[in-house]
């Protein structure tokens, strides 16, 4: 493995994603944290599916699993009375085995990010703090303060994943307008006893107020709330208020246990003009910051942190062009606008106090999650689904069948040693691929795109009779574009590019990647 010479600022899932990235690329980076070890507080409480699906090739979607159930019910209601219970299940089998979300704690998120790190050989340094840094055009000088010493370091390039307070940020002096609410929000992880549902979700407006209820696992619940009215800051929330907002606002009759985790917090809506400075990148919260309405946070620090990884990884290793890594702006700061954005208008959504506008909502409730169009779109905005890259320069606006340049791989089912599995399986281990639909001559395929390790290994796997996987009653070939279509997939799981040749896929990676894969 190579060094590289990247230095990781920040330990969250964000900055282990980036680090994690480069590493499954052959990059192995420094990554160092400010804090004494991993957080053993919930925190981010999701993994979306799109996330879910991105981690795959490297960490199986069963992982998160083991210890944590899919989101299985969304329990929606108004002053106590339901408005809709929403079956986040539907679909997913059709949506190639992946679960809509998970409800993972982040202490453990991190934890399964630390291992597969480690996997690779690299260790977070932890109480190791970035003091100051000064970037040029061949690299980062800066110090690190860990202890009582002081560490003088140069990197090649600096990755701040360091949060919302991001030191990196800070030192770049960059502004990060946006707003903060005056509305006070009271956030607590505690043991409920008896729930009726271990499992579902519950949103529930009311004129106190919203608050929202979330299954950890293992007795434990987010309750997450607005207050209104007059509240003392000044004191920390205690069990009491958390069952006052209970018995107030819900019909629950749910009884409050021990604590885990009470805490206040105001929203911001906040995203720098620029990702990327140089040779210093912000990713996640260090970019943006938001409404925790929609659980979109730290899946979008995640998506942020793996684009850019692989790219860079591609520039270090593969030798592809440095303007490679511009499009990490072009194709993600779009995304953190649309989700700053997205977020501030659920938040409007869920606090409405006005009467008229609480009707509109609830009766908007009812109407689009009785159809099944309505719930397949709002399962595809939560999960992040609906992020594309169509119009980035590195798309060039090919087609077939239902795939399309800078857009997602359909969703399905294929047949692999006998078991039905997610299409998604056939870039496992890969880091990244070409996928053949059905069986062309074999002068279409050259050895460049062959699995030997080379600058950038691209993987070809084969969909059919007698290949890596079989579509048994055709659908899913058709969707991908029929018989010789070749699809070929971004480390990210996004389509770079289809075509029925080689060479045409050939000239796309010459032409935006430089030469790769041998």
């Amino acid at each position: 493995m190579e060094t590289g010479n990247v230095l990781v600022c920040g330990a969250g899932p964000v900055g282990l994603a980036a680090a994690l990235e480069l590493a499954r690329h052959g990059i192995r980076p420094r990554i160092i944290e400010a804090g004494e070890g991993p957080t053993e507080l919930s925190k981010a409480l999701v993994v979306w599916r799109r996330t879910l699906k991105v981690f795959d090739a490297e960490i199986p979607f069963e992982r998160f699993l083991e210890r944590h159930g899919p989101m299985r019910s969304a329990r929606l209601a108004s002053n106590r009375r339901e408005l809709r219970t929403i079956d986040l299940t539907e679909g997913t089998v059709s949506n190639n085995g992946f679960p809509t979300g998970i409800l993972v704690p982040q202490s453990d998120t991190e934890r399964i990010l630390i291992e597969a790190l480690s996997r690779h050989g690299v260790e977070v340094e932890w109480n190791h703090r970035l003091t100051e840094f000064n970037a040029t055009t061949t690299g980062v000088d800066g110090t690190i303060e860990h202890g009582d010493s002081i560490e003088k370091f140069r990197a090649g390039w600096l990755l701040g994943c360091d949060g919302g307070h991001s030191a990196t940020r800070k030192s770049l002096e960059l502004p990060f307008p946006g707003t903060t609410h005056d509305q006070d929000w009271i956030i607590s992880d505690v043991e409920i006893i008896s729930p009726a549902d271990s499992s579902q979700i519950r949103i529930e407006f009311n004129r106190a107020g919203v608050v929202a209820i979330f299954p950890i696992g293992h007795r434990r619940w987010r309750v997450m709330a607005e207050l209104v009215g007059e509240h003392d800051l000044t004191k920390a929330p205690t069990v009491e208020d958390v069952q006052r907002i209970l018995d107030q606002r819900t019909s629950t009759g749910w009884k409050v246990g021990a604590p885990h985790w009470l805490s206040h917090f105001r929203v911001n809506e906040r995203q720098v003009q620029a990702y990327r400075h140089g040779r210093v990148f912000l990713a996640g919260d260090a970019a943006h910051v938001h409404s925790p309405a929609g659980g979109q946070g730290m899946n979008t620090g995640i998506q942020d942190a793996q684009n850019l990884a692989w790219k860079l990884a591609l520039h270090l290793k593969g030798g592809a062009d440095e303007s490679l890594l511009d499009t990490y702006q072009e194709e993600r700061h779009p995304v953190g606008r649309m989700v700053v954005k997205g977020s501030a208008r659920l938040l409007r959504f869920a606090t409405f106090s006005n009467p008229l506008a609480c009707l509109a909502r609830n009766t908007m409730i009812r109407l689009v999650m009785a159809t099944r169009p309505g719930r397949r779109r709002f399962q595809e905005a939560l999960s992040e689904e609906t992020v594309s890259y169509r119009s980035s320069s590195l798309a060039d606006r090919t087609r077939l069948g239902r795939i399309r340049s800078g857009g997602t791989l359909p969703d399905g089912q294929v047949s692999m040693g006998g078991a039905e599995v997610p299409l998604h399986h056939l870039l496992r281990g890969c880091e990244a691929a070409i996928i053949v639909v059905g069986d062309p001559p074999r002068e279409e395929l050259p050895n460049h795109f062959g699995v030997e390790e080379s600058g950038f290994p691209i993987t070809v796997r084969r969909l059919g009779p007698g290949g890596d996987a079989e579509d048994r009653d055709g659908r899913l070939s058709a969707m991908l574009g029929g018989e010789g279509s070749m699809i070929l997939v971004r480390p990210d799981t996004v389509v770079a590019t289809v075509s029925r040749t080689a060479s045409d896929l050939q000239k796309w990676i010459d032409s935006r990647f430089g030469r790769v894969g041998g």
